[in-house]
């Protein structure tokens, strides 16, 4: 008897946690599921700067940040771009000719690079 008196109490806490929480120890209800926490992901930023004979849109890891520099005008200008990562700079311009690779590891904070020359990826020439 004092078996059965233990099982019935034990059953109406039970029952009592389900009611007052909405969930089940044994079955999860989908309300009472809590997704793992995505840390958000730190920016930093990248200031790009024209050399001589430096113009175009400007290109990190094969994506156009939209952004363009012109060494007779828009001398630098600043991308978003993900920290603690090394990225990949090029520039593209008007004709659609790209530029020599740049690589730099993005740091917290403000990130800097001076691209002093225009080098065509598979050409000698350093005149754009």
């Amino acid at each position: 008897m004092k078996k059965i008196g233990l099982i019935l109490v034990i059953l109406i806490v039970l029952i009592g946690i389900i009611v007052l929480t909405g969930c089940s120890i044994i079955f999860t209800a989908p309300d009472c599921y809590t997704p793992p926490i995505t840390p958000p992901t730190q920016n930093c930023y990248l200031t790009v700067t024209a050399g001589d004979y430096v113009w175009g849109t400007i290109y990190v890891d094969d994506q156009s940040t939209g952004q363009y520099i012109d060494f007779e005008g828009q001398l630098t200008t600043t991308v978003v771009v993900s920290c603690n990562i090394w990225v990949a700079i090029y520039i593209v311009d008007s004709c659609g000719n790209q530029s020599h690779t740049e690589t730099i590891y993005i740091s917290p904070g403000q990130n800097y690079l001076y691209f002093a020359y225009w080098k065509d990826k598979d050409k000698q020439n350093d005149f754009h």
